[in-house]
């Protein structure tokens, strides 16, 4: 019984002060697993198939899959450029086709519909109705918390850095006894916001890159009552950084007048609603920092 606990001993100190092999007779890492059982008895030589099927960890934490020679904390070796095998596998349950793997900013990552393969459309809804007059909608520019509200038209987007295209309609109706002259202008602004139900509301803390409007400058003279609206569009962009792990909605707000006097007459009908069928939010995926 003493000769077999000392002989048990040696045994423990040899693995533990040398390199210690599995299936194989001749490791050449310090962990080394031959699972095909198909290595040489000597020597440092291993060839593709053989490393195939063989896992390997160094002495400074480098772990080799398909390799013995390992490169990087995890280092797979699958297939060859003209012979491709995939050598990793990840179903954490938001696997899918065409996704990608991406990660917070700890470095934890999940699978992404890759965001380039998808553009994002927002949902128009009724509109608001705007009086150019009305001070509730002038822009004030050391309280951004004033001037703007609620169209009822928002845009869902995933997690990441979205330029958002804003195509919306300047619906302008002029009052029945009075409209703009050529010497009169307004300057109207939309955003969007975090907050869907507040009136007036804030633009969204997720805007970057110095993006906070998208605007337009609306030249007089207006058309009469018995002749219809007159139209302008605004065509701009914003920049959304969603730095959640969940989709987030983003509700559309106009308002914020700039005039060339405080009693231009008339109303924006719908202003940023669906029965404008020019209007669209539309978000397509930039490069990330």
């Amino acid at each position: 019984m003493k000769k077999l606990c000392i002989s048990f001993l040696a045994l423990i100190y040899s693995h533990a002060s040398s390199q210690v092999g599995i299936n194989t007779v001749n490791p050449l890492a310090n962990f080394h697993i031959d699972a095909g059982k198909d290595n040489p008895s000597s020597g440092s030589a291993l060839s593709t198939s053989q490393q195939k099927n063989d896992v390997a960890i160094l002495t400074n934490g480098n772990l080799g899959i398909g390799t013995t020679k390992p490169l990087t904390k995890l280092d797979i070796s699958s297939g060859t450029l003209l012979s491709p095998e995939d050598g990793f596998m990840l179903k954490d349950g938001t696997e899918g086709r065409g996704k990608v793997l991406v990660s917070d900013d700890n470095g934890s990552a999940h699978w992404l519909l890759y965001p380039a393969q998808k553009i994002y459309r927002g949902v128009m809804g009724a509109g608001v109705d705007i009086d150019i007059s009305s001070t509730s909608f002038s822009f004030n520019p050391s309280n951004y918390n004033a001037g703007f509200y609620q169209t009822g038209s928002y845009i869902d987007l995933p997690p990441g850095k979205w330029r958002v295209k804003m195509d919306l309609v300047i619906p302008y109706t002029a009052d029945a006894n009075s409209t703009m002259n050529q010497d009169e202008w307004f300057w109207l602004r939309t955003t969007l916001s975090d907050n869907g139900t507040s009136n007036p509301a804030s633009p969204s803390v997720d805007l970057v890159d110095n993006s906070r409007w998208a605007s337009e400058v609306f030249q007089g003279p207006g058309s009469a009552v018995s002749g219809g609206n007159k139209f302008a569009m605004i065509n701009g962009n914003l920049i959304i950084n969603n730095p959640s792990a969940n989709m987030k909605r983003y509700y559309l707000l106009a308002g914020g007048f700039t005039r060339s006097n405080l009693h231009i007459p008339g109303i924006l009908q719908n202003m940023g609603g669906a029965i404008w069928k020019d209007n669209k939010i539309t978000a397509y995926a930039i490069e990330q920092d």
